[in-house]
Formats: structure tokens, sequence, C-alpha cells
């Protein structure tokens, strides 16, 4: 009677080695890939699964395998999320933004938390003001570049995105900047910003207004707006997602970024209704010169 196939973990590593019951021997590394093994001893099972008593042959072949398994995996770790790209701020704070956090870490970002956009904004000005003093901690991304490359904030109410309009400047200085934030119970999520040229927080507000039939109600309910209660847990996941997937199409400059750059995603939890509105960046209108009348 032919002995049953045996399977092991590959210590270290989330690969497990498969041997059938004629000897034949593979691995399946984290990633879900089947490679087939060159000649393994016969007691590669035993050594994997911790056993003390297995002979020199197996145990090489065993640290050799593991090794190589845990090269893979750093090389997928550096696909999911490039080391160039790994420093990421986030702003606000609350049960989300914590989520968020732990997700980005988790992939192999390194994140810094700032608490709202006043406390980035003052750290900005303050480089900047190093910066123009020669200490040269400011600038755009290269020589002199912020820190991050990319900055997700969050807010729950309109007045903690008090700010948002001075950091829509952070795509002309080389950062990506997403955006998320309920209004009441609906919760959105803005395009990713890559450039000076992508509709920041202030435009699609803007665009918002525009679209709407109704924007004074709007523009006032806005204005006067608090926080509303705890999203659900429901809201809370999706939105979570959503911007996981953006922040995971902007570390590996994903092709879907492109559509990315110019969807606003919308949640309206009361009815369970998703959907996504095209907005697009508009050049700024000139300023008015107020001199002009009494000049002629």
């Amino acid at each position: 009677m032919l002995p049953e196939p045996s399977i092991a973990r590959v210590p270290g590593t989330g690969a497990h080695v498969i041997v059938d019951s004629g000897g034949t021997g593979a691995v399946r590394t984290s990633s879900g890939r089947f490679l087939r093994l060159v000649s393994p001893p016969p007691g590669l099972p035993d050594v994997l699964g911790g056993a003390s008593h297995g002979d020199p042959e197996a145990s090489a072949y065993a640290e050799t395998l593991r090794a190589r398994m845990s090269a893979f995996e750093e090389e997928d770790a550096q696909r999911r999320w490039p080391g160039p790209r790994r420093e990421v701020a986030l702003v606000g704070r609350g049960p989300l933004i914590d989520a968020v956090a732990d997700a980005l870490t988790g992939w192999g970002a390194a994140v810094t938390r700032h608490t709202d956009g006043g406390s980035l904004l003052a750290l900005m000005d303050g480089a900047a003001d190093d910066d123009r003093r020669g200490g040269g901690t400011a600038g755009p991304r290269g020589e002199g570049a912020w820190p991050w490359g990319l900055v997700v904030a969050y807010a729950d109410s309109p007045v903690e995105r008090v700010g948002w309009d001075r950091l829509d400047t952070l795509p002309s200085q080389g950062v990506a900047w997403l955006r998320a934030y309920r209004e009441g119970e609906n919760c959105f999520v803005d395009p990713i910003c890559l450039n000076g040229d992508d509709p920041g927080a202030e435009q699609v507000y803007r665009r918002r207004l525009a679209a709407s039939f109704v924007p004074r109600e709007l523009d006032t309910w806005r204005r006067a707006a608090v926080a509303a209660a705890p999203a659900s847990a429901a809201a809370h996941m999706l939105m979570t997602s959503r911007l996981l997937t953006l922040a995971l199409a902007w570390a590996q400059g994903s092709d879907a970024l492109g559509g990315h750059r110019t969807t606003l995603w919308k949640l309206v939890p009361a009815t369970g209704t998703i959907s996504e509105h095209p907005v697009l960046a508009y050049d700024p209108p000139s300023s008015i010169d107020r001199g002009a009348c009494r000049r002629v």
C-alpha cells in the first residue's frame, strides 16, 4: 500500500511542501504558485515538521528551501508595496483611520500619524521656514523632498476638513493626496491627486455644488453640520476598502490610477447605494483686479 501524501509548512514562511505517495515533491509558495522540488530527500517532511532526528541531507535541503521561500516572499512584498513609496502620512483620528494605518503597516508602508490637517500644515510650514533659512528640508520630491510620498486624510465632519484646501498643494510638490470623509451618514472618497492638474478637495466640492439641484442648501447644511453618529460596520468596511484600493494602486503604479484620478466614490448607507461620479479639474478663475475701475 502506498503511503499517504504529506504536507508540511516551510518554517518562517507561508509556503508548504507537498510530497505525494510516489515521493514526488512540490512547494506551494505563499502567493499560490506551485514549484517542483528537485530530488527532495525522503526525510524532508519530518524535518520541516520539527523532527530532531532528521538526517543531515534533509536538514540542509530544508534550510536551503526556507531561504529560497523567504527570498520569494520578500520579492512579493516589494511588488505589493515598493520600498521607494514606503513613507505614508495619515491625517485624522478614529476607528477608520486606525484600520487604514494597521493595513498599510501590514503591507509594508512606514506610516506616520497626524491628528488633523492643522498639525500636518504646521509641520509643513515649519519645514518650509527651515528651507528658507537654508535647512533644505522641504520642497518637490527629489532633492529636499517631503518625507512622504502619499498623504491620506479622513474626516468625520466638515469641521475636521479645515485646512484641506491648503493640503491641495501637495500634488504639485510630488506628494500624492487622498481624501475620505462623511457628510452626515453619507460617505465619500475623492479622486486621488497625483499632480497639480488633478482635482483637489476644494475643486471636488465646487464640482459637487455645481452639479447639485440645491447648491445653496447643500453649502448651508455643510457649513453648519456636526459629526454624525459613528459609521455602521458596513459603511466602515466599504470606505476603508476603497481607500486601501486607491493607496495600493498608487504604491504599485497601477494602470487603474487613470480612472481613480477622476472618480468620486459615494456610499449612501440609508439605501445601501454605491455610486461613482466623474470629476475633472478646472483652471482656477482669474483673480479680480479691484483697482481696475479706479484706474480707468
